[in-house]
């Protein structure tokens, strides 16, 4: 039984990148000695365990083989015949295709030292078509690895290329998109990943974002020097699409991200518009649930100003605006329930009316 450390954490550790997460190979062992070494499966099917004491994932060396359409259908040879290059053989990238043993020995059958030095991404070998979920992590390691300047070989970006023209993407689900997605949008650099899947054909997969991207790549680029802001950079990738509730629904998007893209969009177009209408600003605060919380809109304002649509005191003129709506009183003694809801709809419109000009 030979422990080896793989992947990520090798891939990050030579870049001087921090990491947290270690996925662990282990070499000439069994289903039977993991059990008897006090780990624990994860799953049924799938070959991997966690530690006794610091439950980091070790998995069994395999190989995989094809057998259906998507991602999902592979059978496993996880015998103990099976060797620590077989293993690396099947994963993606060379940068993830490195080993290191419990001596802190290096193995690299596959060039991925020579790739992180000369700033490459290129696969390992043809068994890359065989996972159409792979074209997505290359975007994403695009974006990732975007402060190292990174550039994806030429071969791969054929590769690529090839694998979006196959109808195999079809059969990926919605959430390991999103979950590539996520990760992509949590990264500086985010643009990356879209121009990387635009240059390969695979944008079309995020319906109606083809028809907005130019416009809204150069907004996302300006928020590429931050990171964990993914509902502002999905917002703004997204935003003027009309197949937008279709896509969300496609990759199975959180409600909390969906709703701040759509309140955001909405008071993008308001913004837009030359002649604020009072009462179908109200309308859209009504529709924007703004009156219960506020937060989204708030959010959606700082981030306009951030990408500098308006002003510093635009959106503070925005912010007295929102708050003059939620804190007015009227007098309300010796009215019925259908004149309270008048006389507060008017006494909106009048606020509003009286702030429009600095909006």
């Amino acid at each position: 039984m030979k422990v080896f450390l793989v992947g990520g954490a090798i891939r990050d550790e030579l870049l001087g990148i921090p990491f947290n997460e270690k996925d662990w190979v282990v070499v000439n062992s069994s289903h039977k000695e993991m059990i008897k070494q006090g780990f624990k499966q994860v799953g049924k099917k799938f070959p991997v365990y966690l530690h006794p004491k610091t439950k980091e994932e070790y998995a069994l060396a395999r190989q995989e083989q094809k057998t259906g359409k998507g991602h999902k259908n592979f059978s496993f040879n996880t015998k103990s015949s099976v060797s620590l290059k077989e293993d690396l053989e099947r994963r993606d990238i060379t940068i993830n295709a490195i080993a290191k043993d419990e001596s802190g020995k290096l193995y690299d059958p596959f060039g991925g030292i020579k790739d992180l030095k000369n700033r490459k991404i290129r696969i390992v070998s043809k068994a890359f078509l065989e996972d159409p979920l792979r074209l997505f992590r290359v975007a994403r390691f695009k974006s990732k690895l975007a402060d190292f300047n990174f550039s994806i070989s030429r071969d791969t970006l054929e590769v690529l290329k090839k694998m979006s023209s196959n109808n195999e993407i079809n059969f990926l689900s919605g959430e390991r998109i999103w979950d590539e997605t996520q990760k992509a949008l949590s990264y500086k650099n985010s643009s990356k990943y879209f121009s990387t899947l635009k240059k390969v054909d695979a944008l079309k997969y995020f319906d109606g974002l083809e028809n907005t991207y130019s416009k809204n790549l150069k907004l996302l680029k300006k928020m590429d020097d931050k990171k964990n802001m993914i509902p502002e950079k999905w917002a703004i990738i997204n935003l003027n699409s009309k197949q937008a509730n279709l896509l969300e629904r496609k990759i199975r998007v959180p409600n909390k991200i969906s709703n701040f893209r759509k309140i955001f969009n909405e008071i993008f177009k308001l913004i837009q518009r030359k002649n604020i209408d009072e009462k179908k600003l109200l309308s859209s605060l009504n529709g924007m649930n703004f009156f219960r919380s506020e937060l989204n809109l708030i959010n959606s304002l700082s981030l306009l100003q951030k990408l500098k649509i308006i002003s510093s005191k635009q959106n503070e003129n925005w912010k007295y605006l929102l708050d003059d709506l939620k804190s007015f009183k009227v007098k309300t003694s010796g009215l019925s329930g259908k004149e309270i809801k008048e006389k507060i709809f008017y006494e909106r419109l009048k606020l509003i009316e009286s702030y429009k000009n600095d909006l």
